[in-house]
């Protein structure tokens, strides 16, 4: 019998690959062989348990965080209903596509209105995203998911699935 949390690790990662693209051959190419695509389809059936420490690996190289797998549906659900973002790492990325630059730009002025300049993190309101993914042109689970792949959310991530 398996746990929850193993099938929803299992269902991640096998949603993470294919997200980036990757056959289990051509991911075991991509790690340069250090995971071996016989273990990661293991991984991906629940058919092999999986330490936390390979888990954080896999993690690296899908550049998620690892509290993407420990939440309900791959996502954190805080129990205030808000999102955090991690002003760092979106400082920190100089090249933004239309909708993270959107996202920099609502953040922004969230955290200018606000006067809160710690520059570490901020947080809004479930309702907030939906604003911002119309203002993205995408779809709030879209938004979601653009915004764990690229590590904007503190900690967790958070989905709509």
């Amino acid at each position: 019998m398996t746990l929850e949390i193993e099938d929803r690790c299992s269902t991640l990662l096998r949603e993470l690959r294919r997200k980036k693209g990757f056959t289990l051959e051509e991911f075991e190419k991509f790690t340069g062989g250090t995971v071996k695509a016989v273990v990661l389809g293991s991984y991906e059936r629940g058919a092999r348990a999986i330490s936390l420490a390979r888990l954080q690996q896999l993690a690296d190289y899908y550049e998620v965080p690892i509290q993407y797998f420990f939440n309900a549906k791959g996502a954190s659900s805080p129990s205030d209903d808000r999102y955090t973002f991690d002003l760092r790492r979106i400082k920190a990325r100089e090249v933004l596509d239309e909708t993270l630059a959107a996202v920099k730009k609502f953040i922004g002025g969230v955290a200018h209105s606000r006067s809160d300049w710690n520059g570490e993190v901020i947080s809004i309101r479930r309702s907030d995203n939906d604003v911002l993914a119309l203002l993205s042109e995408v779809s709030g689970e879209e938004l979601t998911q653009i915004l764990t792949l690229n590590g904007f959310l503190f900690g967790r991530s958070v989905s709509e699935r």
